[in-house]
C-alpha cells in the first residue's frame, strides 16, 4: 500500500513539474535595474515580483499623443492603489532602458516602465499570445491569481 501511493505521488510531482517546465519564462528589467520574473500561464502571465496585486500591463510609446495623455491618470491610479496593483509599462517606440529612465525622470512617472527595445522577446510573446496588433496603447488587465480579464486598445479614460 505504501509503494502504491508513493507512485502515485511522484506520478503527480513529476506531472506537475512538467507542467511548469514547458511554461514560458520572461525575466525583464525595468529603468533602475530592477528584474521582473513572469511565467505564462494557460489563463494569463503571473508577475513574481507582484504576487497578490492586480497588473496593468500597457504597450505604450513615448511619441503617442493618446498615451502621453493617460499618463497622468496611470500616476493617480497607482498613487492610490499601490498597495494592490502593479502598472507595468512597455515603451514600444524604440527607447533604451536609458532614455526611457530620463523620460520617467522628466515626466514623473511612479509606476514601472520597460524598455521594449531591450525586452524584445517579452514584447513579441504578448504581440503573439494576446493578438496584439501594435497599437498604443494597449492594456492587459491581469488579476491578482495571473489570470487576465481584460484586453484594451486605444485611450483607457479614468474608468
Amino acid at each position: 500500500m505504501k509503494k502504491i501511493i508513493f507512485t502515485i505521488l511522484l506520478t503527480l510531482i513529476t506531472a506537475l513539474n512538467a507542467e511548469t517546465a514547458t511554461q514560458p519564462h520572461f525575466t525583464i528589467t525595468d529603468t533602475t535595474n530592477n528584474s521582473i520574473h513572469i511565467t505564462d500561464l494557460k489563463e494569463g502571465l503571473l508577475f513574481d515580483e507582484y504576487k497578490g496585486k492586480a497588473v496593468f500591463l500597457i504597450m505604450f510609446g513615448h511619441n503617442c499623443p493618446p498615451c502621453r495623455e493617460e499618463m497622468p491618470e496611470l500616476i493617480e491610479l497607482f498613487k492610490k492603489n499601490q498597495d494592490r496593483l502593479a502598472i507595468v509599462a512597455i515603451e514600444v517606440q524604440g527607447y533604451k532602458t536609458a532614455q526611457l529612465a530620463e523620460f520617467k525622470k522628466s515626466e514623473g512617472i511612479n509606476y514601472t516602465l520597460i524598455s521594449g527595445e531591450d525586452n524584445q522577446k517579452f514584447v513579441q510573446h504578448i504581440f503573439t499570445r494576446a493578438g496584439w496588433q501594435g497599437q498604443i496603447p494597449f492594456l492587459v488587465a491581469i488579476n491578482k491569481n495571473g489570470e487576465v480579464k481584460d484586453i484594451k486598445s486605444g485611450l483607457l479614460g479614468k474608468e
